[in-house]
């Protein structure tokens, strides 16, 4: 099942699939959201969630509460900032400091002239400069403003500066120098009021203009009211009033105010009067979630601060049936919902599907790379940002053409839809495949090694800091000790040649001078131990200087003299035990082999003793046979010369096989074999033949030594590697009682000739543990044996057999 769909995961054919699906899919789904967006522009509605899939009165909507809001707004600008054409003509709307009366002074004074249309407006220049008068001991900064005077003062809080008591005659005269070209503006009064008198033509045609512009602005205002079909107001502040209604709808003193009665019949309608406001129907009431809007309306009213204002504002039932119908009217928005949900949830499963399966491991274990991957990291980036970009510049082109920024809408053609639709496809894919290759290099690991900075780092900055960082390592650690010393001492001099540096350096030698000598002490005093035989000592070394890399290597050469007598002594000890145990192990049978030829010599091979004597001379002649092929093959095993070919081998087959074929002797021996095994099958890479060789050797070594009617234990089992990067182990543990005690350690029974009874009875050669454990090495294995009491265990370790492509993510 794992293969198949891994198999289905790597198709080409069903990789392109998905992403040419993917692509496709969220070009659908871009323009299926446009589309929406569209419909519900077009349609008159919010663009909350609540407000299209909730809200179907369009009472009760947020849309409602905002024509009111936007209503109420001009009205208040039509009463309260207008007020009348009068008010407009007699400046009144220009004689406050931040009106755009004042904005224009200022634009005249500082730019030095002012442009309306094709006109253009010059400030006659104002006179001014600065000087300094002195008053009881102070001296002031003044400015003069074409003749006169002025003390400069703070004209935010009018006040004289707090700096004069301390400033002398210059400090004040750069004080009022720094003013006057940087600060003096028109905020400050005596400035405007000569500037006005100077350009008091330019300042009338200003004002002149301006009225005009607020006039009609005045006029816009009144027409935009009056053209809204089926909405009615009425605003008066008590001297002014307009209203687009009948006279017949009037009441009171001259038709002067509403029909309130009649006003209220209205499906939506608000009042305010005697500075409180009455709406039908309300924020808090139909749209709780618009939160305070209808006192906020009150508060804006309020702040006229005008008692006998009046503001009538109606929807009347055509108004709301308009609204309504097209508020309503969104079952085709509500259709195309599923649409583009699904379309999106098929773009997101795919994508996510191609991020998964992108860049997986091949059967070595490498990431699979395209040519394309190879392109810098960077302009991989910069391709997923600019094909967002231009998406999304694509999006705003068709928003243009099918009319959302403009208040007509037409027909969309079909050629247009296939032209959009090719080009978010185009865009999507490009967009698509440079993400892919993204995902693709950090699953390598090869996205910053990418990047075009990290090349040029590699290639040039980082190859001559490289260079110059191992030059200057080579210069210090490469020399000797002499350049070292004139390193050192050229530093010394250039240091101590400053007069605050040399009680340092001082210091520094005083400090550090005694510890060399005591170093290079104790150097020399370890190189007299050595010299005297004394192998085992030590000499201290407490840093990372070059006296002590010294110390530390002369440590190092009398380790390894030590190791190397104890070696040497060792493979003496060695070679005379195999020249006394070869000689013992061939002297015994031919001694054997040559009393029994002289019996018979002497008594004749017609003696009734003959076919004895001749079925020992057979069973000796086999023991030197078996014991000269066993001294080859140790030979040839320990060289590491034998032929080696690395196969899958089942194990437990393997050991099944050997019991079988020693089942004779097994009986004879009362020997109990016990097999613990978690798997029917273990499948090693080894050699089957030298195998087969470690298997014999072991159940012969236990057949030999192990104690009678006892129970052997061969335990098979799997064992986690030590490394991730490295295979399974397969562990093969053969456990028994031996029937000598094992007076010897496990080190001394794997030499050659060693044998766990130290009388040299048995019939062994004292060779199979030894070949056996180098077997087991020419097949990349692990052979150890454990002694515990008279408990004796030999532990085989092979390396699991991998099946071709089972690796894995």
């Amino acid at each position: 099942m794992d293969t198949r769909w891994k198999n289905f995961n790597e198709n080409m054919a069903v990789r392109t699939l998905a992403f040419a699906l993917c692509v496709l899919l969220f070009a659908a789904a871009l323009m299926g959201s446009i589309a929406t967006v569209l419909r519900i522009d077009k349609a008159g509605r919010s663009f909350t969630l609540e407000e299209i899939f909730s809200t179907t009165n369009y009472l009760d909507s947020s849309d409602m509460q905002e024509e009111f809001n936007q209503d109420a707004q001009l009205l208040r600008q039509l009463i309260g900032e207008y007020k009348s054409e009068a008010n407009i003509q007699s400046g009144n709307l220009l004689m406050d400091r931040d009106s755009e009366l004042d904005t224009a002074i200022a634009t005249l004074y500082s730019d030095g002239v002012y442009y309306y249309g094709d006109k253009k407006l010059t400030a006659n220049p104002v006179n001014v400069s600065y000087d300094v008068f002195a008053e009881d001991g102070r001296f002031k900064p003044v400015m003069i403003i074409e003749g006169t005077p002025y003390l400069i003062k703070d004209y935010v809080n009018e006040e004289e500066y707090p700096d004069y008591d301390n400033m002398g005659r210059e400090e004040a005269r750069s004080f009022a120098r720094e003013y006057v070209n940087y600060y003096l503006d028109t905020g400050n009064d005596q400035l405007r009021e000569a500037f006005i008198a100077a350009n008091q033509s330019q300042v009338e045609e200003i004002k002149t203009i301006l009225i005009k512009d607020q006039l009609r602005s005045f006029s816009n205002l009144k027409d935009r009211l009056n053209e809204q079909k089926g909405m009615l107001y009425f605003v008066s502040d008590g001297v002014n009033s307009y209203t687009n209604m009948k006279k017949t709808a009037l009441t009171g003193k001259d038709g002067a105010t509403p029909d309130v009665k009649a006003f209220e019949k209205n499906p939506a309608y608000m009042i305010y009067a005697d500075g409180k406001l009455k709406k039908v129907p309300s924020a808090t009431a139909k749209a709780s979630y618009l939160g305070d809007w209808d006192s906020n309306l009150e508060n804006r009213f309020f702040t006229l601060y005008n008692d006998n204002l009046e503001v009538y504002l109606a929807f009347d039932e055509s108004f709301i049936k308009e609204k309504q119908i097209a508020y309503r009217d969104t079952s085709d928005i509500l259709g195309l919902a599923p649409m583009v949900a699904g379309c999106a949830i098929g773009t997101l499963i795919l994508f996510l599907y191609l991020a998964v399966t992108t860049g997986r491991r091949d059967d070595q274990g490498q990431r699979k790379l395209y040519g394309l991957d190879g392109i810098w990291t960077e302009l991989q980036v910069g391709g997923i940002f600019a094909a967002m970009g231009l998406g999304l510049w694509v999006a705003m082109i068709a928003l243009g053409v099918w009319g959302y920024w403009t208040a007509s809408a037409r027909q969309i053609s079909s050629l247009e839809l296939g032209l959009f639709f090719m080009a978010w496809s185009i865009l999507a894919a490009i967009g698509l495949w440079f993400t892919l290759s993204c995902i693709r290099l950090l699953k390598a690991r090869q996205f910053w090694k990418n990047t075009l900075i990290y090349k040029l780092w590699n290639a040039i900055v980082w190859k001559l800091c490289r260079k110059v960082w191992q030059g200057a390592v080579s210069i210090y650690e490469g020399s000797s000790l002499m350049k070292k010393v004139v390193l050192i001492a050229l530093a010394v001099c250039l240091l101590s040649a400053t007069v605050f540096l040399a009680p340092v350096v001082l210091l520094a030698i005083l400090a550090l001078a005694p510890k060399w000598v005591q170093k290079f002490e104790g150097i020399k005093q370890g190189v007299e131990e050595v010299k005297n035989g004394n192998l085992s000592y030590k000499i201290p070394v407490e840093g990372q200087g070059e006296l002590d890399r010294l110390a530390g290597s002369i440590n190092q050469i009398s380790a390894a003299s030590s190791t190397a007598v104890q070696n040497e002594l060792k493979n003496q000890r060695m070679k005379a035990d195999l020249i006394s145990n070869v000689s013992h192990d061939l002297k015994t049978p031919l001694t054997s082999m040559v009393t029994y030829i002289d019996l018979l010599k002497s008594e004749g091979l017609d003696s009734s003793d003959a076919p004895e004597y001749l079925r020992i001379l057979d069973e000796k002649t086999e023991r030197l046979r078996h014991l000269t092929e066993d001294l080859f093959e140790a030979a040839k095993a320990s060289s590491g010369a034998m032929p080696v070919q690395l196969e899958k081998v089942e194990l437990l087959s393997l050991i099944n096989q050997g019991l079988g074929e020693l089942d004779q002797r097994i009986r004879a021996s009362g020997l109990e074999f016990i097999i613990h095994a978690e798997q029917e099958k273990y499948y090693v890479l080894a050699d089957g033949q030298l195998l087969w060789r470690v298997v014999e050797n072991l159940l012969g070594n236990v057949l030999k030594y192990a104690l009678e009617n006892s129970r052997v234990y061969i335990d098979v089992k799997e064992v986690g590697a030590n490394s991730q990067k490295a295979a399974s182990l397969i562990t093969l543990e053969i456990k028994n009682i031996s029937r000598e005690p094992l007076n010897i350690s496990a080190d001394e029974l794997m030499e050659r000739f060693k044998r766990g009874d130290e009388s040299r009875t048995t019939e062994g050669s004292g060779l199979g543990l030894a070949i056996a454990k180098d077997l087991v090495k020419l097949q990349n294995g692990w052979f150890e044996v454990f002694i515990d009491g008279d408990l004796f265990k030999a532990q085989v370790l092979l390396s699991k057999y991998q099946e071709t492509g089972a690796k894995t993510e």
